[in-house]
């Protein structure tokens, strides 16, 4: 169980870890002296049971001052899109600080927090997309190769003869006379 903090019995889970109540990000302080791992949250009601999604996971130092960036900051806040954040921390003795890599690890890999995500997941979601965009080119070069073919095919078919008209001189069919004018006339 929550082996570092055993007199903190409410709050949210994550793994095994009892993180204090989420609190609003403006309201949001860490304890003092001491270390520890923070989640910033967003409402999300497909999450339980407190309804809230991990964005990011982070570290915090014995001062209050955490190790995210501007970027990630920005990053939180476009994810959000609107919605309110919220922080809940994880505080541990210093002399334990030996375990916040270990923890902070731990929740990476089991909640995959959105602003967490390496470049690494970016570039597997780009491969994903451009091997989509590869398979529907595939796509559209089949159907207009099948219609080529389709055309060909067309083109192969003999086509039925067209009666030819003589050419030359021409027997007048019986019981035709030609006027003087040269057109025939029928008697």
């Amino acid at each position: 169980m929550n082996r570092f903090s055993p007199r903190m019995l409410s709050g949210i889970r994550f793994a095994d870890y009892i993180f204090t109540d989420p609190t609003p990000i403006h309201r949001c302080t860490f304890p003092a002296r001491s270390i520890g791992i923070f989640v910033v949250l967003v409402p999300d009601p497909t999450w339980g049971p407190w309804h809230l999604q991990p964005l990011y996971v982070g570290q915090f130092g014995p001062d209050g001052e955490s190790e995210m960036t501007v970027t990630e900051q920005i990053l939180c806040l476009r994810a959000a899109a609107g919605k309110p954040l919220y922080v809940a921390s994880y505080a541990l003795p210093m002399e334990h600080a030996f375990e916040l890599s270990r923890i902070k690890r731990e929740l990476l890999d089991r909640y995959w927090p959105i602003v967490n995500r390496r470049p690494a997941d970016d570039d597997a979601v780009d491969m994903v997309h451009k091997l989509e965009a590869v398979e529907k080119r595939i796509h559209e070069q089949e159907a207009l190769l099948k219609l080529a073919l389709a055309a060909l095919g067309q083109m192969g078919q003999p086509s039925p003869e067209q009666k030819r008209r003589s050419v030359g001189f021409q027997p007048s069919p019986a019981g035709t006379r030609r006027s003087p004018s040269g057109s025939l006339q029928h008697s």
